[in-house]
């Protein structure tokens, strides 16, 4: 099927982080530290226990500069944010965090902050106080060892405030200056928390996919990621350890390659209705996306067949379809055929992978009336078209 002829629209492309990839680079992150003489670390607290990476970084830290830890459980909030920068030496030169996007989130906002000493509401979206980010920030090295938010390639740190808000801190001067992305990590990573990471990721390349704000750069990364991504899970659940290994790398890949299309082409309505839930219900958001990702494409699809405008319509239809096709390795599909196969995968993703649904984390039908009502801001606006309450309604009540 030939891609409709649409102009391109002018775009900006943000900068990435120096990007380190392969198995078992983290062993040089060390002796490229050697610059650095206070550093932070930022972990989680498996990762830090002996034995495991965070542990046997600081110990080699420590030989040639000094070293403050600190551990980041759950989402992190402003007030944990704030808490470690006031801790943290004010002449420590470099932040590394180690760990899932939470934790990388955390030391994202923490080496923004810990310069200027200044609180992260004063800056936080929607919230804080408004002001303009005109400090120093701390050089930032990001180690992801889960595949999902993309954090390692993001301006922007998520923070929570569970039952009140869930909020960015952005701004360019947060990217990483470096990030080492070495698969053999995910090995440390639970199989149903790589299941739900990422999905997280898939969700972020097809909603970059086909948001308003895509662009060529920005489609030709987030096509590379739902290639690595499609198969994954299975590489990864093989028995063989040359598949398992292709499985971990395409995962990793496929989730930084999600940060970078996020942050330059913006997302959609799962995200748009993933943020109010998970500051309103402790529900992890790898099993938000997957519960949600099935019934708003399908919502999606089914309101661009509808509207009036078919020119508009056509070009996201047609990547709708353009994924099916890839998913089924058959490009004789017409775009229908295509359309269905894309949603009976998410179906099949969702079910096999994450099966739980969003009840077993307090959602109900009688009260989801909050996050319908905190939804329509952030991410919602990168949708390709304004879906009603009443469909948005539907879809959460569908992955209950």
């Amino acid at each position: 099927m030939t891609e409709p002829m649409t102009a391109i629209t002018p775009f900006e492309y943000a900068p990435m982080p120096h990007i380190h990839f392969g198995w078992g680079c983290r062993h040089r992150l060390s002796e490229q530290c050697r610059q650095y003489q206070h550093i932070v670390v930022i972990s989680s607290r498996f990762l830090a226990q002996p034995g495991q990476f965070a542990a046997e970084l600081i110990d080699s830290l420590a030989n040639h500069c000094q070293v403050q830890t600190f551990i980041v459980s759950g989402e992190p909030s402003p007030e944990l944010v704030d808490n470690i920068v006031q801790q943290c030496a004010h002449h420590s030169d470099a932040v590394i965090g180690i760990g899932g996007g939470s934790v990388l989130d955390a030391a994202k906002a923490i080496a923004g902050l810990l310069p200027s000493q200044t609180s992260v509401m004063d800056y936080l979206e929607g919230v804080g106080a408004g002001k303009p980010f005109n400090v120093d920030t701390c050089p930032f090295i990001a180690v992801p060892t889960t595949a999902g938010t993309g954090s390692e390639t993001t301006k922007n740190a998520v923070l929570s405030r569970i039952g009140a808000f869930k909020k960015s801190f952005r701004d360019n001067k947060l990217l990483a200056k470096a990030a080492w992305l070495d698969p053999e990590l995910l090995q440390t990573c639970p199989k149903e928390i790589l299941h739900t990471t990422g999905m997280d990721a898939f969700t972020q390349l097809l909603e970059s996919y086909t948001t308003l704000k895509s662009n060529p750069m920005s489609d030709a990364l987030a096509w590379q990621g739902m290639q690595k991504f499609i198969g994954a899970f299975e590489l990864i659940d093989s028995v063989d350890a040359q598949q398992q290994q292709i499985g971990y790398g395409n995962l990793m890949l496929a989730a930084m390659l999600s940060g970078t299309t996020l942050a330059n082409a913006g997302l959609g309505a799962v995200h748009g209705l993933a943020g109010p839930i998970g500051a309103f219900f402790t529900a992890p958001h790898g099993v938000v996306c997957a519960k949600l990702l099935s019934p708003i494409t399908a919502a999606n699809i089914r309101a661009l067949k509808q509207h009036d405008n078919i020119e508009f319509c056509a070009p996201f239809l047609h990547k709708f379809a353009q994924i099916g096709r890839l998913i089924s390795q058959k490009n004789n599909l017409s775009d229908n055929e295509a359309q269905q196969c894309l949603l009976d995968y998410l179906q099949d993703l969702s079910s096999r992978y994450v099966p739980q649904g969003l009840a077993e984390y307090g959602l109900k039908s009688n009260n989801i009336e909050v996050v319908i009502e905190n939804c329509r801001s952030g991410s919602m606006l990168g949708n390709p078209l304004t879906l009603s309450d009443e469909v948005l309604r539907y879809a959460i009540v569908s992955s209950l």
